[in-house]
């Protein structure tokens, strides 16, 4: 039963609605006489006008002071115009640019530092580098003596230079000593070998 009387509210505000909303209804349907003012071009000109439409450009006649009867403009089409060209120079302005630095100086050639002297190191440093102190080709060992890096360091050596072939001839003498003292002539095995050292 409360469903039946649901509906039955419902539809009494629904008709009540209406009644009230007819009026106003009625009264909006009523077509009201505009008085325009505002005139986009004005009454008697003399001479077409460009219009523009929405980016395009079209000429309208404007001699009749009258608007049509279906109050449409007749539109033809023009050209749009293109801009004049204007000529173009170049504008050239100076840019401060760094001078070119000369690249450095190709690597010299290792210094050969012989030593025609008559000492046991002198003998040795003849066999194993051709007496060059100052030898370095990549083998793994460095100098005159031809001393390994480890033991370059191990016995002092880097107290005068990184490697020993950029020790002069004194200083990798002094290593030699240290390590000659420490283990005779087994560091040059073949050398002191050929040479007769012991």
């Amino acid at each position: 039963m409360s469903i039946v009387r649901r509906v039955l509210i419902l539809a009494a505000v629904s008709i009540s609605g209406i009644a009230l909303l007819a009026p106003l209804a009625a009264r909006s349907a009523i077509e009201v006489p505009v008085a325009s003012t505002d005139r986009l071009l004005p009454a008697t000109p003399t001479r077409d006008a460009i219009v523009d439409r929405g980016g395009l450009l079209a000429v309208r006649s404007l001699t009749s002071s009258a608007p049509t009867s279906t109050g449409s403009e007749s539109l033809s089409s023009v050209p749009m115009p293109t801009p004049a060209s204007a000529p173009m120079q170049a504008t050239l302005q100076p840019v401060a640019t760094p001078r070119p630095v000369a690249p450095p100086a190709p690597a010299a050639p290792a210094p050969v530092a012989s030593y025609d002297g008559g000492t046991v190191w002198d003998q040795l440093a003849q066999c194993e580098s051709g007496g060059n102190w100052a030898i370095n080709t990549g083998n793994g060992y460095y100098g005159g003596l031809q001393f390994s890096y480890g033991t370059w360091l191990g016995y002092g050596g880097g107290e005068f230079a990184e490697y020993a072939h950029l020790a002069t001839r004194e200083q990798q003498i002094i290593v030699a000593e240290r390590l000659h003292a420490a283990r005779g002539f087994a560091p040059w095995p073949a050398c002191s070998a050929k040479l007769g050292l012991s």
